[in-house]
């Protein structure tokens, strides 16, 4: 199994195909490709020489990277055991289409958060997202489609930093300054992606002046630590586990002679853990 990191979302996708895995009496073998790094290549052909005999990637795509030039990953499609993407869809143009696949829906992941604000009686809901990720493309591409179909004022999204990066601009003091300027002119219901940014800002926004969510509604995107803030967020939760689970069972069917059937392109959908940071009120 490749993963671009552990320590957070993806320990929860490891652990639901460990527990897969273990069921069926199979041993999972862990590789990480980091998202500076590039080199999910070269930590395949790693994972291959150990002698697995199929393989669980979630490739470091980024927006406006491949798959979209259909000759750039063609390895994928060439590996010499079966393989399946987790968290990542290929583009309709590329040969690693054709590789089962297994995600969250993430689209649908903001829908759920953006109509529960609708809902609040927000008519207005910020975005605050990265931009490195192929899961933060799939979250900004949500929120795109889902406010003009909720009726909302969609705004342009305020650029998270990604997490360990130098700073440039974008730390949570600046994003909590952005938040307050936008509550000047009337917002106040924030969606985040992802807890880890999340979490710092209502002390961030409580030095000025803002209360979650007596003043700002704050919605996380990833619940992996969303409970443990203060207050407690609400926050969209992907199947993490379920994911995993699915990705490795589909493996295993074409392990155990399955390769005469189609590709399996499995979107789980999200969840919305409601608790106390969107309050019960949007309109106060």
């Amino acid at each position: 199994m490749l993963v671009p990191t552990v320590g957070g979302y993806f320990d929860e996708v490891i652990a639901g195909a460990r527990a897969a895995a273990a069921t069926a009496g199979a041993r999972l073998v862990l590789g990480i490709a980091a998202y500076e790094a590039r080199d999910d290549r070269a930590q395949v052909d790693r994972l291959l020489e150990s002698g697995v005999d199929g393989l669980l990637l979630t490739p470091n795509w980024q927006p406006g990277d491949p798959p979209h030039h259909p000759g750039d990953h063609h390895w994928l499609a060439e590996l010499p055991v079966p393989a399946v993407l987790v968290e990542r869809k290929a583009d309709p143009g590329s040969r690693a289409a054709e590789l089962d696949a297994v995600g969250s829906d993430h689209r649908h992941g903001v829908l759920l958060a953006l109509r529960h604000l609708a809902e609040l009686g927000h008519r207005s809901v910020l975005l605050a997202a990265r931009a490195d990720t192929w899961t933060a493309h799939q979250v900004r591409t949500g929120y795109a489609e889902a406010a003009p179909l909720l009726g909302l004022d969609a705004r342009p999204a305020i650029d998270m930093h990604r997490p360990g990066a130098p700073l440039t601009g974008s730390d949570p003091d600046w994003v909590a300054q952005q938040i307050a300027e936008a509550t000047a002119q009337g917002v106040r219901a924030v969606l985040v992606h992802n807890d880890q940014d999340a979490i710092q800002l209502p002390p961030l926004l409580r030095t000025r002046g803002l209360r979650v969510p007596e003043d700002v509604a704050l919605i996380s995107y990833d619940d992996v630590f969303a409970a443990l803030a203060a207050p407690p967020l609400t926050a969209v939760a992907p199947p993490k586990k379920a994911v995993g689970a699915t990705a490795l069972e589909i493996l295993l069917r074409r392990l155990d002679g399955g390769s005469a059937l189609p590709a399996h392109h499995v979107e789980l959908l999200p969840t919305l853990k409601v608790r106390t940071s969107c309050g019960g009120d949007g309109t106060a």
